[in-house]
């Protein structure tokens, strides 16, 4: 499906023929409607752009889902060496958090990844954090940081692999 947006900001659906609203927006996402959207002058892809800004949207409205200390480490990775990094990794846990059996959210919102995977998740964002001290103090070396990506990356495809193992009839732990 394509969506146009228009210079006055208002969006078009080519397939309803009618204008549609940014909570139209987050509707079709939450049914698992495909689209994009198009900036109506040039032809850009410009979904990215308003699906955050639909994100924005839901977050000034009181529906605040992102914590503060996050966005924070987030905007540290824009223009990093490691921001594709960080975009494939936030995909891929996402996409497992979605996959996840209804009603299998733990008491911490962690899920399926369990205990393990959640220390996981704490060390890398700890890296992130790290990546920005060094920028402020310098006090660790660039080898330092890279074995410690190293073992990060390591570690993660051992989680993985036992996600994958418990996905195909085998007990996750094991």
């Amino acid at each position: 499906m394509i969506i146009k947006k228009y210079a006055n900001r208002r969006l078009y659906d080519t397939d309803l023929s009618a204008y549609i609203t940014l909570e139209n927006l987050m509707d079709m996402v939450k049914q698992d409607r495909a689209f994009v959207i198009l900036d109506a002058r040039t032809g850009d892809d410009i979904t990215r752009g308003v699906l955050a800004q639909v994100m924005l949207e839901e977050e000034t409205r009181g529906r605040a889902m992102l914590p503060v200390a996050f966005l924070r480490q987030l905007i540290r990775c824009y223009g990093d060496s490691m921001q594709g990094e960080v975009s494939d990794y936030l995909e891929r846990m996402m996409t497992e958090f979605m996959d996840r059996p209804p009603g299998g959210v733990t008491p911490d919102g962690l899920d399926g990844l369990g205990q393990e995977n959640a220390a996981v998740v704490r060390q890398a964002m700890s890296l992130f954090t790290s990546l920005y001290a060094v920028e402020r103090t310098g006090n660790r070396t660039v080898e330092n940081l890279l074995q410690e990506i190293m073992d990060l990356r390591q570690q993660v495809a051992a989680l993985q692999a036992r996600l994958d193992d418990g996905r195909q009839g085998g007990t996750p732990g094991q």
